[in-house]
């Protein structure tokens, strides 16, 4: 759902606690004029985000929205085909859909450059930025918002019209908040990096060989001779019974494969193996609360197929911009948000489900997920 943009008649204060949130502030302050956006981050930037690094083709469409799309080519690895390898080894190759106006390719950016463009975009657009803050509370007051915090040993509040949040898996604030009554269920993953790699990987891959299933492994290269490599599972269920403990030793199993050993003879782990957990609930997940707005992973948007989640946390922030200006611009009060109003919510699951497993309905894809499901 979009609206036209509208200024709104007085300006208006908007905090926002962020992870990958700062499309939001960007979109607020190019649009939709009027608007004093505030974003907090526990870290200080430029910061490594443990991630894929993997950009669709939707998630380039947004980061071209936002005029940034140049800078981000610049530092990320262009691909446009996608290689499924299925238990047994056997490969298919898909290339990237050409669509009118839209990208026919794929980008794979480090999380620590591509977070600090996005982050100098909203910067330069109007939005103020304090760090390292650890926000602890999240409250409703007669006016407004109150959000409480800590930046270093000295407490911080801040007062507000509206907040959006963006913090990723994070559900400890959504928990306190009563946004969330438990903790949801979680997708398991590691990565790592690796470079001096000779083998030539033109594709970005998603290997089902050497993982416990539910979950895949990937090799998504970030230039010609590196990789972002990692793997996701999901230990619901019976998978339990025979899913590894932990992601780290998910990895260690995926890595020692026969494939990805000859994949990886001679190139050298560069970093840490970090593990972190993916939110992939939005069927259940509450998007909105009293005069807050989640976006991103927070409201669960991340593809259950995939894991991908940054095309989906950016059009959301998108969606969230238009929103807010939207009720602003017509006079609504920000508490009136309801199933009705915010375009995001549960009652659109079925719909938001179908539309994240998109990714694996191009033309070719359905011959392939058949090819791999008799292999």
């Amino acid at each position: 759902m979009s609206y036209t943009p509208t200024t709104p008649a007085t300006p208006t204060t908007l905090a926002k606690w962020f992870h990958l949130g700062r499309p939001v502030s960007v979109f607020l302050n190019i649009y939709y004029k009027g608007f004093n956006v505030l974003l907090l981050d526990k870290f200080n930037f430029p910061r490594d985000k443990t991630c894929g690094d993997g950009l669709t083709p939707r998630a380039l469409s947004i980061l071209d929205d936002m005029g940034i799309l140049n800078a981000v080519e610049q530092v990320g690895h262009r691909l446009d085909k996608v290689e499924f390898v299925a238990p047994k080894g056997h490969a298919a190759v898909a290339a990237i859909p050409k669509k009118e106006q839209s990208c026919d390719y794929l980008l794979v950016a480090p999380r620590l450059v591509l977070d600090n463009i996005i982050l100098e975009r909203a910067l330069a657009s109007g939005a103020k930025f304090r760090s390292p803050v650890r926000v602890t509370g999240v409250a409703q007051e007669e006016s407004g918002m109150v959000i409480t915090g800590e930046q270093g040993n000295k407490a911080l509040s801040f007062r507000t019209r509206m907040v959006i949040l963006a913090v990723g898996a994070n559900t400890k604030l959504l928990l306190r908040m009563g946004l969330l009554k438990k903790m949801p269920q979680m997708t398991l993953c590691a990565r790592t990096y690796y470079d001096g790699i000779t083998s030539v990987i033109d594709a970005i891959q998603c290997r089902l060989d050497g993982v416990p299933l539910p979950g895949y492994g990937w090799v998504f290269p970030v230039s010609d001779t590196s990789a972002n490599v990692g793997i996701g599972m999901f230990p619901a269920g019976l998978a339990k019974r025979w899913m590894p403990k932990t992601a780290h030793a998910a990895f260690d199993a995926f890595v020692q494969s026969p494939a990805l050993q000859r994949l990886l003879a001679g190139a050298q782990r560069t970093g840490p193996i970090k593990g972190y957990p993916l939110r992939v609930d939005f069927a259940r997940s509450p998007t909105f609360g009293e005069r807050t707005i989640l976006v991103g992973e927070a409201a669960g948007l991340v593809n259950p197929v995939t894991g991908e989640g940054i095309d989906y946390a950016l059009e959301s922030g998108k969606m969230a911009a238009a929103h807010v200006s939207h009720m602003f611009a017509a006079g609504e009060p920000v508490t009136s948000l309801s199933n009705s109003s915010w375009p995001m919510t549960p009652s659109c699951a079925s719909t938001i489900n179908a539309f994240l497993c998109s990714a694996i309905n191009c033309a070719c894809c359905t011959s392939i997920l058949s090819f791999l499901t008799r292999l």
